[in-house]
């Protein structure tokens, strides 16, 4: 009709069609990835340092929908590939239940998602959103022996900076043995065990997932992005350090109460902003790095 705009059609309510076709296929990844679904929920419930994951699928949403506009005026298109990468997917699913492969299972939800997105509406819209859904990848738990082998690293370097430290404390002696800190201090000697929970993991991985986030949104150049995304894990490692070395001198002082239970759970907490102004820190500097010069700019423009 005249007087419509060209892409009227396009802007028109959802046909039944389409929510059906919503509906069928959010059952059928429902069905296949139900047992990974449900084990992933139970660790964010019952394990603390994965309990970001509860954040990651809103964050997907919310990158999703500051690309609303974009995505709504493109075009959509069935594609093959997308179908091709689902069966490929659903081939390494049933592969790795059968070879008892846990977290390679579940990993193959992003790609079955991505293929699925790709299948159903085109490449170009899957240039947008693949991001949001490889996202996700952040919400599925490492399994128990890879996290032990990354918890291990970082708990004898915070034994070790703690011991360091505590050691320049008056009529204080420390020695560092794996990751247990012996301390002596006034003729009366104890050690202070950095278990797994002090390793740091919880506030690295949850500061990774913020900090992937934060990068993605900005409006910054690649390598920016590239370097806030690394610069996470020192800063989780030494605010970890840290809250360690506090820990050690509220036990090493007699206030042992202090070291444990919810005041150590509020001391993790107290990291989070640390972490937080030294991440804004870095995207400061990022700035700053490399300023333009105005006079350059006009004589370039003289030039011309």
């Amino acid at each position: 009709m005249p007087g419509l705009p060209r892409d009227a059609g396009r802007r028109e309510g959802i046909s039944w069609t389409s929510i059906l076709q919503v509906i069928v296929l959010a059952a059928l990844v429902l069905v296949v990835y139900w047992p990974s679904l449900d084990y992933m929920v139970h660790k964010w419930r019952s394990d603390g340092d994965w309990s970001h994951g509860w954040l990651v699928p809103l964050f997907s949403l919310y990158f999703l929908g500051t690309r609303r506009e974009q995505l709504r005026d493109l075009p959509k298109r069935m594609n093959l590939l997308g179908l091709v990468l689902m069966v490929a997917s659903l081939a390494a699913y049933y592969l790795a239940a059968f070879k008892q492969f846990s977290y390679p299972q579940r990993l193959t939800l992003v790609p079955f998602l991505i293929g699925l997105v790709w299948f159903m509406c085109g490449w170009r819209i899957i240039r947008v959103a693949w991001f949001p859904i490889a996202y996700l990848v952040l919400a599925i738990p490492l399994p128990e022996w890879i996290y032990f082998e990354l918890t291990y690293p970082l708990r004898r370097i915070a034994s070790v900076v703690a011991g360091t430290l505590l050691n320049l404390l008056p009529d204080v002696y420390t020695e560092v043995s794996g990751v247990v800190v012996e301390y002596e201090h006034l003729g009366t000697a104890s050690a202070l065990n950095i278990e797994e929970a002090c390793s740091g993991m919880r506030l690295m991985m949850a500061f990774i997932a913020l900090g992937v986030a934060v990068a993605y949104l900005g409006d910054r150049k690649l390598w920016h992005r590239v370097v806030l995304v690394l610069a996470c894990v020192p800063i989780a490692v030494f605010c970890n350090m840290i809250r360690v070395f506090v820990t050690g001198v509220i036990h090493v002082y007699g206030y042992r109460d202090l070291s444990q239970g919810t005041a150590h759970e509020l001391l993790g907490l107290a990291m989070l902003p640390i972490a937080l102004g030294l991440f804004a820190l870095v995207g400061w500097v990022l700035n700053h790095l490399f300023v333009e010069s105005p006079d350059g700019e006009n004589e370039a423009e003289r030039g011309a």
